[in-house]
């Protein structure tokens, strides 16, 4: 049967760099083909259920948060308030998770070995805003296909949502999604390439908060 891994990671004991990872296989099934299936399937009937071990393991990748590639513009971060909320949650010592329990920050690998964000944009740049450099240093979770690692672009074209009929190929790395603009303008022209080109255009929003 094929199957996808999921994995979480959460930062222990920071001056050792150790991290604490529980590393999960999914079938491959219907009802979890896509990415986001395979995150559904383990929440419900792994996470939840508390069916997973972690262990602990050193840091042998240091991965910067501003390389990852992003999927929004600034202009498709919508609440710049709730990043300022959470930067000063994260501060005050207390990481960020979603209600229920998962990491919001979600990545998967590209074939050429990049790093792509699909999920918690708010969340990283949060992190990022709270002096953090690296992802070890974040609660994460990555999907993986079974016998490669790297998400296909293919797979990678299922996060423009209903928008993913109109690209082709590595098309998507030249756009990127703004769910709040009107249907038809959604899919937009890439301009922040990086999490840290997407940082550093929200510093000044971001700055005129506090």
């Amino acid at each position: 049967m094929k199957t996808r891994i999921v994995k979480l990671i959460y930062q222990y004991e920071p001056n050792k760099n150790l991290i604490k990872v529980s590393i999960s296989k999914i079938p491959i099934s219907k009802a979890c083909f896509t990415i986001y299936g395979a995150v559904d399937f383990f929440l419900r009937n792994i996470f939840l259920k508390s069916k997973f071990k972690t262990s602990f393991k050193p840091v042998t990748n240091k991965i910067l948060l501003g390389d990852i590639i992003n999927l929004h513009n600034d202009t498709g971060v919508k609440d710049i308030s709730k990043i300022n909320s959470m930067t000063n949650q994260i501060i005050s010592g207390k990481d960020v998770y979603n209600t229920n329990g998962l990491p919001n920050i979600r990545l998967v690998k590209t074939k050429d070995s990049h790093w792509v964000l699909f999920d918690g944009h708010h969340t990283m740049l949060a992190y990022m805003f709270a002096g953090r450099k690296y992802l070890h240093e974040t609660p994460h979770l990555i999907v993986e296909g079974g016998i490669t690692e790297y998400a296909s672009d293919k797979e990678i074209n299922i996060f423009f949502g209903e928008h993913k009929s109109k690209l082709k190929n590595d098309d998507w790395r030249k756009y990127v999604i703004n769910w709040q603009a009107q249907k038809e303008k959604q899919l937009c022209n890439r301009i922040q390439k990086n999490m840290k080109e997407l940082f550093e255009s929200l510093s000044k929003k971001f700055l005129s908060l506090n």
